[in-house]
């Protein structure tokens, strides 16, 4: 280990008294800092609510809250630390619970009097409060899927064309500008509304500020001339010169603009109204695709007959390569937009500030019609909560949350979009800065990488240097990575110091890089290694190397963590077949889409062909589905049959009722037949009866008569079904979906459940992770793998506007916005300006893109690219919009110098990983053909199991319990039944000891942090449990014996419900049913008072548990309680 060197910092900023803003680099102990201030925070407040702690993710919140609730247990209960880190939090705790005890807060029993929040729950607080002042009622909850709500009220906007004259008027000239093309233009007004919280604010302003546009283009044009001005000072004469011999020499109707600058004296005066001949000089040094020039012909104005003159240009463009940053300047030049006024898309950014409010109008009430709202609802509300009524007065909401909140500490402020900063602005626009109140700004710009959620890093640049609201923030910046081997480190360092910009640029978001000094001893294990692949198999001998070097790491038997990160899904393609290969476990954390999962699309298939019957290829998706299982050959006689003969390709609804019938039958397969005459009564069944149930009824009931339940495999495939029909319920509109297309795209954004959803010790598993780099941010794994880094991204969409806020070196803002060109005529160049504007921000984030996956590494970084080779055995470059372009230049000559390998993968002859598991791709799941379901057909099922009378569905709360107690019961009730799975031999005591900090992790990704209390509880029930006899046989091995067994069954309403039962088996011939209860005697309660309270609680529930086993079982029922924290087994009779 080696010394803190940036203590003094760390120090400094948990000064209670000042405010600061802290750049802190990745494994640069961020939480623990925040945590200790917070804790100092404690010592001096009069109430715990007087800190309000703010972060992005429910995770983050939780582990920060965890942190602060830790360190206070830690120093309740145990004596201080050697640690110089621990000793200090432990010192800072124990001040905390002595201002606790005097103050009389009880934070052991109350750890909710901390406002530790994420900002979307502090924006829906503010808004709900704003709601009830103004008496408009509770904000809704926002919906996972807005854009459907998007497009509704585009669409409803487009309707007002033939009803409003003012609308129309402005419609029109929309939709001509459009090629009038109605979807399209509803689809481009649907796409700004996911960003309305930015532009909404500015758009009312657009009438007045024409003028005002151009006078920000002219200061854009001439601060950059300026700038390329004083750059051409060294080759000006010589350049003017050549300038003139060039334009001497071409032919005008080659390039009249140079041809006008024949008897050129001087440079251009650096003004707008120059900005022409700027790039048309500029032109002979750059090609329209901003590559500098490599060739000079006759078309630049250099004669091949003229060798001197073209040798001068030659060392001219060698002196433009010798000068970073120099091509980068002549291109910005080259994209600046005329000030020239455009009429056509004066009058279209009139109309759209004419109808982007009514559009806002519209979704509002479309929003409203369904009870919900998205987070820009929530932002714009808040924002409207916090901002002065007037020039002088507050609002209500601003005073009290002025008068409860003295310190506030933002976490991860890199990531803060312009609402989200005016939003803490709104709350500290009040403070005297000389009172004894701080704000408190953490965060790493080189980790901002969420510009598709409207974060803006130039923010926190521009909060180094200028105020937030009335209060100035000290600048401090962390150096020491406690995380990472300095082998790690070292080869950060070299590559991204090179990567980063030189200097900083709040605009584009420009930030330069800080160097990391490493806290750990370089060891001899710790590895940085990049590996290139050319030729046809680059994909699948990728995916190899990283299998084999997985299967390496895991069999060192050191339970070291791998994570496999990714950009994009579809990189995975090769790489997860690859570690089914080698045996190797892997967890993907929404990397499966829920509409790619087998059981969804089979789902889908049947959604679709009972939606309609002429659905041909829905219809035939069904018949290989599991739950049919029909062979190819008994699907090509089925849709080539009928009963006349000249024709075929009808109605396969038709055809499969007619096809028993026909002689063709006797064609079929025996499993065909069988498996027809089971299938079809069904099928038919479930078309006649259709419109009488909801659409989500109809499809369930005619899946679960097809036996789809019996074709899952897993608990995890019931849940994404169960899935499936939540959002098809949500979609349903008189049994049918008005647009299927938007269904599909709903279904499309939610992600299949993840393994550790079924396995509580996954976090201390030798699983692989499998995620995003994006998901990646505030992890770390011991060995990271980065694939495909050479894959190009997709480019990004036009949309109907681009806007830009500037800020200045005084802190001054500018606006610039352009709308979309007409669809039959050039881009308006104003809108292409900002389309390279924001592409040179896409391609800065990028490099943080990078810088975040490699800092995830511990000990291990493998990096993966797929290249080209030149003839001459160099390597392309990568393509600009990839990762590894962000630092290609020292990998480069990395490559070159023979440090990483290059391997030729067209003189490979490996068999590929798909071949090696092409034996159980063979293999397709089917029922036998004469399985029998519990509800063999539509009308029976339709009318049979119900819920035994009186009870009451499980939805309802049985008991008043808190979420934090029903989420450590799912928690210990996953546990118990993976030790059931699992087999009490496979969980010594030494399993079990670690099994805490799985719990902690997993309540930590549902936002929950455990106190240690709470979890000690939970380890003591687990040994009770294990040491007791009963315990002992409820978790044994039993014939017929499963945990958490779901059960679907019909309600009275037609709809579905499902029973979860916690443990059933059958012993010595009778059907066991155990219900788990974490419950406990109340104080002064004697254990026969509480067993029997109990009793009469869930003896209904037992009841109705019994009551379906007994719809398909033929043994006996016996139901018992069993008490995990008491040891304690209670039998209950049922009826």
């Amino acid at each position: 280990m080696s010394e803190i060197v940036d203590q003094r910092e760390r120090d400094l900023a948990i000064n209670p008294f000042q405010s600061f803003i802290i750049t802190a680099p990745a494994g640069s102990g961020k939480t623990g800092l925040i945590t200790q201030r917070i804790l100092k925070l404690l010592s001096i407040v009069n109430y715990p609510e007087e800190i309000l702690a703010i972060t992005f993710t429910r995770k983050a919140a939780a582990e920060m809250a965890g942190r602060v609730h830790s360190a206070l247990n830690h120093a309740l209960n145990n004596s201080r630390p050697s640690n110089d880190y621990e000793a200090k939090t432990w010192d800072l705790a124990k001040a905390a619970i002595e201002r606790d005890r005097d103050q009389g807060w009880n934070l052991q029993e109350l750890p909710n009097r901390l406002r530790i929040k994420t900002i979307d729950s502090f924006s829906h607080f503010i808004a709900n409060q704003f709601s009830l002042e103004t008496e408009f009622g509770d904000i809704s909850e926002p919906t996972s899927n807005p854009d459907t709500h998007y497009l509704v009220a585009s669409r409803n906007l487009i309707q007002e064309l033939e009803k409003d004259e003012m609308v129309s008027s402005h419609l029109k000239l929309l939709l001509a500008h459009t090629g009038n093309d109605l979807e399209r233009c509803a689809q481009l007004l649907a796409d700004l509304l996911n960003k309305r919280e930015q532009w909404l604010p500015l758009i009312y302003s657009i009438d007045e500020n024409n003028s005002y546009f151009q006078h920000v283009i002219e200061e854009i044009v001439e601060k950059k001339l300026i700038i390329l001005n004083d750059a051409l000072s060294p080759i000006a004469l010589e350049f003017i010169e050549l300038i003139d011999f060039a334009a001497s020499k071409v032919m005008p109707h080659v390039n009249i603009d140079l041809h006008n600058l024949t008897d050129i004296k001087n440079l251009p005066e650096p003004n707008a109204s120059n900005l022409n001949q700027w790039q048309t000089i500029l032109g002979l040094l750059i090609t329209k695709n901003g590559k500098i020039r490599t060739k000079l012909t006759i078309r630049e104005g250099f004669p091949s007959d003229q060798p001197l003159q073209k040798h001068q240009m030659q060392d001219i463009l060698s002196w433009c390569k010798g000068h970073p940053g120099f091509i980068e300047l002549v291109e910005d030049v080259f994209n600046l937009p005329n000030t020239t006024n455009n009429g056509q898309q004066r009058a279209l950014l009139s109309a759209l500030s004419f109808l982007l409010p009514r559009l806002v109008a519209f979704l509002d009430v479309e929003f409203k019609s369904h009870d919900t709202c998205d987070y820009s609802s929530i932002t714009l509300s808040a924002l409207q909560a916090v901002s002065p009524v007037d020039q002088i007065a507050w609002s209500d909401i601003t005073m009290r949350m002025d008068y409860q909140i003295k310190h506030i500490l933002v976490d991860e402020f890199q990531d803060t979009s312009s609402a989200q900063l005016n939003l803490i602005k709104g709350l500290v626009d009040n403070w005297n800065p000389d009172a004894d109140r701080t704000l408190f700004l953490v965060g790493d710009a080189m980790q901002s990488l969420y510009s598709f959620r409207s974060a803006n890093v130039g923010l926190f640049l521009n909060s180094q240097k200028h105020p937030v609201g009335p209060i100035n923030c000290q600048p401090l910046t962390l150096s020491t990575n406690f995380r990472s081997d300095k082998v790690i480190i070292d080869w950060v360092n070299s590559i991204f110091s090179e990567s980063f910009p030189k200097e900083p640029d709040i605009t584009r978001g420009a930030v330069p890089y800080s160097p990391s000094t490493a806290f750990k001893f370089g060891t001899e294990s710790a590895t940085v290694n990049f590996t290139g692949f050319t030729g046809g198999k680059s994909d699948l001998e990728e995916a190899k190397h990283i299998a084999k070097r997985c299967k390496e790491i895991v069999g060192l038997g050191n339970d070291e963590t791998i994570a496999i990160m990714v950009r994009s899904r579809n990189h995975l393609k090769h790489i997860i077949p690859e570690l089914q290969v080698h045996g190797l476990s892997w967890d993907a954390q929404e990397i499966v889409k829920l509409s790619r999962k087998m059981c969804v699309v089979d789902l889908m298939s049947l959604t679709r062909a009972l939606l309609s019957p002429a659905d041909r290829i829905a219809w035939l998706a069904i018949l290989r589905a599991p739950f049919c299982g029909l062979g190819l050959r008994d699907i090509l006689l089925i849709s080539n049959s009928n009963s006349n003969k000249s024709y075929s390709g009808g109605i396969l609804l038709e055809q499969l009722t007619n096809i028993l019938e026909l002689p063709v039958a006797q064609d079929l397969s025996d499993y065909g037949s069988k498996a027809l005459a089971r299938i079809v009564p069904i099928l038919s069944g479930a078309w006649s009866n259709r419109r009488r149930h909801s659409l989500r009824v109809m499809v369930e009931s005619t899946w679960y008569a097809l036996g789809g339940p019996a074709t899952l495999s897993d608990e995890l495939e019931r849940n994404d079904v169960r899935r499936f029909f939540d959002l098809l319920e949500s979609y349903q509109e008189s049994a049918s979906i008005k647009d299927w297309k938007q269904f599909e795209l709903a279904a499309d954004q939610l992600f299949a459940s993840p393994s550790y959803e079924n396995d509580v010790a996954q976090y201390s598993s030798n699983k692989i992770q499998i995620m995003t780099i994006h998901k990646s941010k505030g992890l770390e794994f011991d060995h990271v793998f980065l694939p495909s880094l050479a894959n190009q991204s997709a480019s990004d969409k036009k949309s109907l506007m681009q806007w830009r806020v500037s800020i200045n070196e005084k802190n001054q803002e500018s606006l610039l916005i352009a709308p979309l060109g007409a669809h039959d005529d050039d881009e308006d160049q104003v809108y292409k300006y900002l389309r390279y504007e924001q592409s040179l921000r896409s391609q800065l984030e990028k490099t943080r893109v990078m810088y975040v996956a490699a800092t995830r590494a511990i000990k291990g970084l493998y990096l993966y690219a797929k290249l080209k080779s030149r003839k001459n055995g160099d390597m392309n470059p990568p393509s600009k919009s990839s990762l590894l372009s962000t630092i290609w230049e020292p990998i480069e000559r990395l490559i070159i110098s023979g440090k990483y390998e290059i391997v030729e993968t067209d003189d490979l002859h490996s068999i590929t990983s798909m071949e090696n598991a092409r034996p159980s791709l063979k293999h397709i799941r089917r029922l036998p053909a004469e399985f029998i379901a519990i509800k063999p057909s539509i009308s029976s099922l339709m009318t049979s199991v119900s819920p035994r009378a009186g009870y009451k569905s499980e939805t309802q709360s049985i008991e008043d319990v808190s979420l934090r107690a029903r989420q450590l019961g799912t928690l210990f009730h996953r546990t118990l039944k993976q030790l059931a799975n699992e087999g009490l031999d496979a969980w010594p005591l030494s399993r079990r000891e670690k099994i805490s900090l799985a719990w902690v992790s997993q309540l930590r990704e549902v936002g929950l942090v455990a106190t240690d209390l709470e979890i000690n509880e939970l380890k003591k029930a687990l040994e009770l449990t294990l040491n007791d006899r009963n315990g002992q046989w409820i978790l044994g091995d039993h014939a017929q014996s499963a945990s958490e067994k779901s059960i679907t069954y019909l309600k009275s309403d037609g709809s579905f419900g499902t029973s979860i039962i916690d443990r059933t088996f059958v012993s010595n011939g009778v059907r066991w049913i155990i219900d788990y209860k974490l419950s406990k005697p109340n104080n002064g309660e004697s254990f026969t008072e509480f067993e029997g309270r109990q009793v009469d609680l869930y003896k209904t529930q037992l009841s109705h548990y019994a009551y379906l086993y007994a719809q398909i079982s033929v043994e006996p029922v016996k139901c018992a309680l069993y008490f995990p924290k008491l040891g304690s087994f209670v039998e209950v009779s049922i009826n």
